[in-house]
């Protein structure tokens, strides 16, 4: 049997600030409150989901592995991409995704994990990113720390 590891992703709405400032903020909040919605009957009950800022989501949740982490958050970004908001239409999320790794500090983990959604957005939006696979194809570099001292 394969033990679960712990999972950590940012969501990030595209283009959002021009919701915003097409429609108003109470439609802003409404595309908010929806989002919220699809989050929760995209996940699985006992995945953690918060709002972390403006347009932006953070999901802790346990998968056996990358791969079915990617799952869940591609489930994420295919029934956003598909869903019809009133009045805007259309939206689609970016979303980075890492492991969380013993000794990580909370900051470390989330910086990895917004490093994948900046690839994704840079890179045509409306996509999910594992960071470690990133790093492996040699898109971002691999800048870990050790603990919480950083050298320069």
């Amino acid at each position: 049997m394969q033990l679960s590891r712990n999972w950590l992703g940012v969501i990030d709405i595209d283009h959002f600030k021009r919701v915003n400032d097409s429609y108003g903020h109470l439609i802003g909040d409404e595309v908010l409150l929806l989002m919220s919605r699809l989050m929760r009957s995209s996940f699985r009950f006992d995945d953690r989901l918060y709002r972390f800022g403006g347009e932006e989501f953070v999901v802790l949740m346990r998968c056996a592995d990358g791969d079915a982490a990617a799952h869940a958050f591609e489930r994420l970004r295919h029934n956003v991409e598909r869903h019809l908001f009133p009045q805007v239409g259309r939206i689609t999320v970016s979303i980075g995704f890492t492991e969380l790794k013993p000794g990580d500090t909370p900051n470390g983990a989330f910086e990895r994990a917004d490093k994948a959604v900046y690839f994704a957005k840079g890179n045509g939006r409306n996509q999910v990113h594992h960071h470690a696979d990133l790093v492996a194809a040699g898109h971002l570099a691999d800048d870990a720390k050790i603990g919480d001292v950083e050298l320069f």
